[in-house]
């Protein structure tokens, strides 16, 4: 019996009710990893660098509707929702 998990990532686009969302699915289990709190832009979508202060949290899912309400009701209803529209209106902004 194995305890430690070492996933192989692989990109993956969740498309749930027309919400498309970029992010990591591991090859062998098929879990889906929540973009935000692992920070999928720098573990397998190589968007960026890994950032040195990021809070990582472990958030797999089985299915993509899981990830939806998760994302939901987490990132945007709980504590890091100011932090998100903060930055969806900054980029809204910067779209103009």
């Amino acid at each position: 019996m194995a305890y430690v998990w070492e996933p192989r990532w692989e990109p993956y686009i969740v498309e749930v009710d027309g919400i498309k969302i970029r992010t990591c699915r591991d090859k062998t289990t098929g879990m889906i990893a929540c973009p935000i709190c692992i920070h999928a832009a720098s573990k397998c979508l190589d968007l960026s660098k890994e950032p040195h202060n990021y809070n990582y949290e472990n958030s797999f899912f089985f299915s993509p509707v899981d990830l939806i309400i998760h994302i939901r009701e987490y990132h945007f209803r709980g504590k890091n929702a100011k932090i998100l529209r903060e930055k969806l209106a900054e980029t809204a902004r910067k779209k103009r």
